[in-house]
C-alpha cells in the first residue's frame, strides 16, 4: 500500500526501509524529520498519526515548550533547569549572542530556556510509547547537548531527558 506523507516521497507501507529523513524549514530554522522502522510493514492508522503530527508541527512545538517550561519551573529542580545551569556555568561567555547578560528582568537560564531551538522530530510509528522524539538545542555551534521531549501515540508527555 502506497502512502503519501508530507515532505517525504511516497512510502510503501508493506516494504519499508529502516530509516527515512528530510530537512524542512520552519520559520528561519532547519528541522530534521526522520522515520524509524524496526518492521517492514506498518498499518495506515499509525502513519495517519505521523501525518497529523507533521502537519501540526507548530502546535506540537508549543505543547513541548509548555512541558519544558513546566519542568524548568518545577520545585524539584527538573532536567531542564539542570541543562540550563550546565550551559550557563560551563560555556557562559559563548552564550552572549543568545542571553542578554544585562537584562535583569529574567534569569540567564530562563532566557536560555526560551531560546531553545527545535532541531529534530523523530518518529517511531510501531511503538505506543516513545512515538515521537523532539530534540531541542541551545545552538549547533555552541553545544552538542540536547533536551529531548518524548511523546506517546496519544500526544501525551512521557518524559523530558538531557542527552548529548
Amino acid at each position: 500500500m502506497i502512502y503519501r506523507l508530507p515532505y517525504f516521497e511516497e512510502l510503501d507501507l508493506t516494504q519499508l526501509d529502516e530509516y527515512y529523513d528530510v530537512e524542512i524549514k520552519l520559520g528561519s530554522d532547519e528541522i530534521k524529520i526522520d522515520l524509524n522502522f524496526e518492521v517492514e510493514e506498518i498499518d495506515p492508522g499509525s502513519m495517519d498519526l505521523v501525518k497529523r503530527s507533521i502537519e501540526d508541527i507548530e502546535s506540537q512545538d508549543a505543547k513541548n515548550r509548555a512541558h519544558i517550561s513546566s519542568d524548568f519551573y518545577s520545585e524539584s529542580a527538573g532536567t531542564v533547569k539542570s541543562f540550563m545551569k550546565f550551559h550557563i556555568d560551563e560555556i557562559g561567555s559563548a552564550l552572549s549572542g543568545i542571553v542578554d547578560f544585562d537584562d535583569t528582568s529574567k534569569s540567564f537560564d530562563q532566557q536560555l530556556m526560551e531560546k531553545l531551538k527545535l532541531v529534530r522530530m523523530g518518529f517511531y510509528p510501531q511503538y505506543s510509547t516513545g512515538f515521537i522524539v523532539f530534540d531541542y538545542i541551545v545552538g549547533r555551534e555552541i553545544s552538542d547537548e540536547i533536551v529531548v521531549v518524548n511523546i506517546d501515540r496519544q500526544g501525551e508527555l512521557i518524559n523530558i531527558a538531557w542527552e548529548s
